[in-house]
């Protein structure tokens, strides 16, 4: 495994489920996805429409979502892509907005915000829902774990766990364990 991978999956077991204030700062993420979600739906038509001209009013969201996808992807499928989410994302960007400059004689065309506004739709709503599961659940470590961490517990098999990439949130629950569980 590269050092670079973000999927480095442990036995179950091996991390410490979070508590309260570790559950507490995941439904609290989850909120901050959700809402990021409600500004999507609020601007789907300016999106759809003239998604160049909406850009750097969800500049940070498109940031976000480009600089984590990585770990949203492959941690929360379980695969190991390493950095080609983004690269394909980037790549499909590149690739609409040149087709809609070629069809259409400019980039600022419905194709590509349809495209940008459903990506964004699905990262905020994997992160969102995986965050707020994780909060409910208490998955331990990272919160992308949470829906194959719920399949695991209705089927009765383990599941691998991961480390939160996030280290504030890896410092809570080391934190949190270690007042709850003195050593």
């Amino acid at each position: 495994m590269k050092q670079s991978d973000p999927l480095q999956l442990v036995d179950k077991g091996t991390l410490n489920p979070p508590g309260p204030v570790g559950r507490l700062v995941r439904m609290s993420l989850g909120c901050a996805c959700f809402y990021a979600l409600y500004v999507l739906v609020l601007q789907f038509q300016s999106i759809i429409q003239t998604p160049i001209s909406v850009l750097p009013d969800i500049a940070v969201l498109v940031f976000a979502a480009i600089f984590i996808i990585n770990y949203v992807v492959n941690i929360g499928f379980g695969k190991s892509w390493g950095r080609w989410p983004s690269y394909f994302s980037i790549g499909a960007a590149l690739l609409l907005t040149t087709m809609s400059w070629l069809a259409f004689g400019t980039a600022n065309h419905p194709m590509f915000g349809a495209a940008l506004w459903a990506w964004l739709v699905y990262f905020f709503s994997h992160l969102g829902v995986s965050f707020m599961l994780s909060a409910i659940i208490a998955t331990p470590g990272c919160e992308m774990r949470a829906i194959p961490h719920l399949f695991g517990k209705i089927s009765g098999r383990a599941v691998a766990e991961h480390h939160c990439p996030a280290s504030f949130i890896t410092k809570i629950d080391a934190w949190e364990s270690k007042r709850t569980n003195p050593a």
